[in-house]
């Protein structure tokens, strides 16, 4: 898949995309995206010019040798269950043996598939009405089944859907894109089955792999981020950097000023105070890379 059909792809579903200085973004609600999202963009003044006084927030990997985050990243020509530590070979054998793996079918992806998709929003306390709105699941799915370098994965239990993955190919390297499963069948391991069987379609398929399984978030998720390390995925530092409306950067600024300087807090228990400092130094991130622009 080329960022063209992505982008098309995506368009076709409503998303809200456009051309800035060569470059895709997204948005969705008050943030703004760069499209594909964990690819490297190259920032530079007149991007953030433009950026800065149409987008309340816009967010972008980019290439630095300054690192504020980290990205989950495999990078294998193996992924048998000999290299896996005890308890991850354990979890995997069970989810092998107690569910069936398989592409499923349009219509189970669309129904079961929206049943799950509200299942994990709810439970993840976020809206997507693209995954939990019948109508405009079952076109978004759609275009998903039959797109070339993509492979939908999904895990059946009793001949019922209980998860699916899907895993698409962009620019010579493999992003998982939907990773969801019915919690009621969590005892059985659904998820790792399915990122084991995927992978390793892959790797039957082209002999190695390095695939990303997305960032890690502001609000810290020790679960799952200790369940991607157990898979063999490793946390290689990357960039990401914030271009903020001037508002938000005035706003910003005086209560990292209150919080660092004044109060002189070392810890912040507020998951609020935590991600607006996390904006705010992303931001003076990419100013300090700007700057160093020609």
């Amino acid at each position: 898949m080329e960022t063209s059909d992505l982008v098309a792809l995506l368009r076709d579903n409503g998303a809200k995309i456009r051309k800035i200085e060569g470059q895709f973004f997204m948005r969705h609600g008050w943030i703004n995206y760069s499209l594909p999202q964990l690819a490297e963009v190259p920032v530079n003044r007149r991007l953030v010019q433009m950026l800065k006084w149409r987008y309340p927030i816009s967010v972008i990997k980019t290439g630095s040798k300054i690192k504020n985050g980290h990205e989950y990243i495999l990078r294998t020509d193996s992924y048998s269950l000999e290299g896996f530590r005890k308890q991850t070979r354990t979890t995997l054998r069970k989810s092998l043996s107690t569910c069936e793996f398989k592409r499923p079918s349009l219509a189970d992806l669309v129904s079961f598939g929206l049943q799950i998709n509200r299942q994990t929003l709810k439970l993840q306390k976020r809206t997507d009405s693209i995954l939990t709105d019948q109508r405009l699941w079952e076109k978004y799915i759609s275009s998903f089944f039959d797109q070339p370098d993509t492979i939908i994965q999904g895990a059946y239990r009793n001949g019922v859907l209980i998860g699916y993955a899907i895993c698409y190919k962009l620019g010579g390297k493999h992003y998982f894109h939907l990773q969801h499963i019915d919690r009621k069948y969590g005892t059985y391991y659904p998820m790792n089955g399915l990122m084991y069987c995927v992978i390793n379609q892959v790797l039957a398929n082209e002999g190695s792999i390095e695939v990303s399984d997305g960032i890690e978030s502001f609000v810290p998720m020790p679960t799952l981020n200790k369940f991607k390390r157990y898979m063999r995925f490793e946390r290689v530092p990357i960039t990401r950097v914030y271009v903020l409306h001037p508002v938000f950067v005035t706003l910003f600024y005086s209560i990292v000023y209150v919080y660092v300087h004044i109060l002189r807090k070392r810890s912040v228990k507020s998951q609020l105070i935590r991600n607006i400092l996390n904006l705010y130094y992303g931001h003076r991130l990419m100013s300090r890379i700007v700057s160093r622009c020609v």
